[in-house]
């Protein structure tokens, strides 16, 4: 997923925002004197629909909640944003406008994010990489003409993503803990955290809402679902995972899933951003090793505690054969259920936790 800047002009992208790849069901016998109270917001940023739903005792305390919430969803918007500066703010922007130039002064947030994601590609061997950020704009150029003009769709050439490979790596990433500082020592080196900025954000936001005192509720970030405990009753939380076809009903799908309080749940498909040419479908989801988006899997589930987590597994099982799927989710414990582009669903054992 792509942070903020990537647009939602396609038509189909904007329906999946509202339906979103999951879906909740709710209902459940409240607890005396609670009340439920829900918000959805288009604008706090990731480029995505943001939705908030909580059991509290008035409607005073959600808001509460709700303030809280959007000033979080912005702050990690802005921080996590390649394609926008912001007054008084050192993001991955300006990380990227400094690559070759020098060290940027940035706070921990985005050390944090880095540090993690270092990890999560060696985990992944490569298969989850945010500094294939000059590729990715190749990828992203093709998607945004085929939007404008699809008479002219057009899809980049071996040698340009190959050009854009070499100044990939991590070891053009230095990465100064004790300055808190980021440098990227190759000046066509660009970072695209994407893949796991919008989870990293709703996982520490829902945290932050827990310790205010939310108890029983869920916050959705187009997709990446983050539950606050049990529901009232203190039953489980129902979550269907949905058919990886926009012309299907909102309401069919795939599996369903009973999931206890503080569980995250991801998807990443093939049906989101995308542009077709000569009866290929090329989506924003772009496979390291072979630098072109996958086209084995239209759809990649995952289910763990943190959003963050679920949020880079989902891209890198997208990218992954039936057996590397199997392997992430032993190496992680994460619960994941896919689809292959035959439509045939496929889970992993951690998954029958849930």
């Amino acid at each position: 997923i792509m942070i903020a800047g990537d647009n939602m002009k396609n038509k189909k992208w904007k329906l999946l925002l509202f339906i979103c790849s999951l879906c909740i069901s709710s209902g459940c016998t409240q607890k005396q004197n609670l009340e439920k109270h829900s918000m959805t917001a288009t604008n706090l940023g990731f480029d995505t629909v943001i939705s908030f739903t909580a059991y509290t005792k008035n409607e005073k305390e959600f808001k509460k909640y709700e303030n809280e919430l959007s000033k979080q969803i912005s702050y990690y918007n802005k921080i996590f944003d390649r394609y926008n500066h912001y007054e008084g703010i050192n993001n991955i922007k300006t990380i990227n406008d400094n690559a070759g130039k020098k060290p940027v002064e940035v706070n921990e947030d985005i050390i944090d994010l880095l540090t993690i994601s270092k990890e999560y590609a060696e985990l992944t061997n490569g298969k989850f990489d945010i500094t294939l950020g000059s590729v990715m704009d190749l990828w992203r150029e093709a998607r945004e003409q085929a939007e404008k003009n699809p008479d002219n769709t057009f899809v980049p050439s071996m040698e340009d993503l190959e050009n854009a490979k070499e100044h990939s790596g991590w070891d053009k990433v230095q990465i100064d803990k004790e300055k808190n500082t980021v440098y990227l020592t190759d000046p066509k080196t660009r970072l695209d955290v994407g893949a796991i900025a919008k989870g990293y954000a709703i996982d520490k936001t829902s945290q932050h809402l827990k310790e205010l005192g939310v108890e029983h509720g869920f916050l959705n970030g187009g997709g990446n679902i983050r539950l606050l405990g049990n529901k009232p009753d203190d039953s489980n939380w129902v979550v269907g995972v949905q058919i990886p076809d926009l012309t299907q009903q909102a309401t069919d799908s795939i599996s369903s899933l009973s999931l206890p309080g503080n569980t995250s749940i991801v998807t990443s498909g093939d049906y989101q951003r995308y542009f077709d040419l000569d009866g290929v479908r090329y989506c924003h989801i772009i496979d390291p090793d072979t630098l072109k988006p996958a086209h084995e899997i239209k759809s990649a589930t995952v289910i763990k505690e943190d959003s963050g987590l679920c949020d880079f597994l989902s891209t890198a099982a997208f990218n992954s054969t039936d057996d590397e799927i199997k392997e992430l989710s032993d190496k992680t414990g994460a619960g994941i259920v896919w689809v292959d582009k035959d439509m045939n669903v496929k889970s992993t054992e951690h998954a029958s936790k849930f």
